[in-house]
């Protein structure tokens, strides 16, 4: 407050003296070719003296006038921000990576651990907006300023800080700012014993809500419901495998795993590692790191149940539990669960993306693809991709199915490589109008590609919730390759 006293205050006598000194300028230079004694009735002796005192005299009831005006300006501008908001605009946040003041690598898991936890926080909120895990990281590679940050991503707040971890011991500083004017809204600095870090997250998130959309109930932050682990070296290990799980290769993947074990081995009853030891053992099927067997998938399945018992509505297992839905075509509880994790962290690009997936395939197509929109929106290239075609070809699906055809022409230019499932769509789409495709690139491209698959499999995994759509695509498919 004092500071921005001072800004106002600053600025306004700098104006003002800068206007008097011209003022004075002006009329030493009037009094030298008028006559002030008949135009003002005074001397022209007096009429300079008069400003010379009366100008640096004013000054301080300027100042108050200045600062006054001021005061009802910024009253208006939080006004006109507030009626904003209630047109349906929520604050976007940005949680920017903190610095790790101990400069070690053991140090940067925890903090970045930390940082990520605060952005899982955030993004639980439904009222806000959170710009995405790999957007904030991606910012210290890239060494973008915070002004260029927040202007990419469109953020209207920015979070910082640094931690030094300490023993058992964290020193936490933290800032909330602005990026209209750059102004620090809030910030704090924490002293206190490790064991404490989900209380200071949780103070840390509250404070930055209620500044930026004020006081609500944030129901996402009871911790009764979500028990965390008061054991510092099952937390660690944690970190170490999450973290690992998102480098999405073959090795980070086994190493993650073992972290994961490490850290349940270290407390039990901590329902974190297990809801990311399944992730990360469906991870490694997904992409080929480990052959499916029953024990592997008992084990994955065991991991969910153990972390759904400790916690329900556990946004991650109830992801991955509508991952295993889609696979078997089950879409009613595919969209169950789903749902849960959805209502539990709404602003979580895999949340939304399976999500999204389930809305489309549940009869709820328009809703399904505003979801896609808006995933697109603040994420367009996910974790481990170097471009947006995964995003691109999701979103394609989704308007083939609202049968928006102009939109799935328009967002197929910005497709590098479309996959088997777009270009079929696409060609279907295509025939179904009449139009002559001999002679495009892209459908030639795709002959040429896709003339070895089973369209049969190929078709079934697109897991249609529509069997007359499903027979019209094989038949299509079939009908290139004949």
């Amino acid at each position: 407050m004092l500071k921005k006293i001072f800004n106002v205050l600053w600025k306004s006598a700098t104006a003002y003296v800068v206007a008097g000194f011209a003022l004075i300028q002006v009329a030493s230079v009037v009094v030298s070719n008028v006559s002030i004694q008949d135009t003002l009735g005074i001397s022209s002796e007096l009429f300079m003296q008069t400003l010379l005192i009366g100008i640096p005299a004013f000054l301080p009831i300027f100042l108050v006038i200045a600062y006054f005006l001021r005061s009802e300006e910024r009253d208006s501008e939080l006004n006109d921000n507030v009626a904003s908001r209630t047109n349906n605009l929520v604050p976007k946040i940005a949680v920017l990576p903190f610095e790790n003041l101990n400069k070690d690598d053991e140090g940067l898991f925890l903090v970045d651990g930390i940082v990520e936890d605060l952005i899982s926080e955030f993004s639980m909120i439904k009222e806000v907006e959170i710009v995405s895990r790999k957007a904030c990281f991606e910012c210290r590679n890239e060494n973008l300023s915070a002004d260029e940050f927040a202007s990419k991503w469109n953020a209207d707040y920015l979070v910082s800080g640094s931690i030094r971890a300490i023993e058992n011991r964290l020193r936490i500083s933290v800032e909330l700012s602005e990026t209209e004017e750059g102004n620090v809204l809030w910030s704090n600095k924490y002293d206190r014993v490790k064991t404490d870090i989900f209380e200071v997250q949780d103070e840390i998130v509250k404070k930055i809500i209620n500044q930026t959309v004020g006081n609500i109930e944030i129901k996402s932050l009871k911790r009764a419901y979500r028990k965390p682990t008061k054991n510092m070296t099952s937390y660690d290990y944690m970190l170490k495998g999450r973290a690992l799980n998102q480098k999405y290769n073959k090795e980070s993947n086994a190493e993650a795993l073992k972290m994961l074990n490490l850290a349940i081995e270290a407390d039990k009853d901590n329902p974190l590692p297990y809801s990311w030891k399944a992730c990360t053992m469906g991870q490694a099927m997904g992409m080929g790191f480990v052959e499916q067997t029953d024990e592997w998938i008992n084990e994955m399945f065991a991991a969910l149940d153990f972390a759904k018992e400790k916690n329900e509505n556990d946004w991650n297992a109830n992801r991955l539990l509508g991952e295993v839905y889609l696979s078997l075509h089950d879409y009613p509880q595919m969209l169950k669960f789903a749902t849960t994790s959805y209502n539990a962290n709404p602003n979580n690009p895999t949340v939304m993306s399976i999500y999204g997936d389930a809305l489309l395939r549940s009869n709820k197509i328009p809703e399904g693809v505003k979801v896609w929109e808006k995933l697109y929106e603040i994420d367009p290239i996910p974790f481990a991709d170097s471009n947006s075609d995964r995003r691109t070809n999701n979103l394609f699906f989704a308007y083939f199915l609202n049968g928006q055809y102009d939109k799935c022409d328009e967002i197929f230019k910005t497709i590098n490589e479309p996959t088997n499932r777009t270009w079929l769509l696409r060609t279907h789409s295509k025939f179904k109008n009449g139009d002559k495709l001999q002679d495009e690139v892209w459908y030639k491209k795709g002959l040429n590609e896709f003339k070895d698959l089973d369209w049969d499999n190929e078709v079934d995994r697109f897991h249609l919730n529509n069997e007359e759509l499903q027979k019209k695509l094989t038949a299509t498919a079939k009908a290139q390759f004949a």
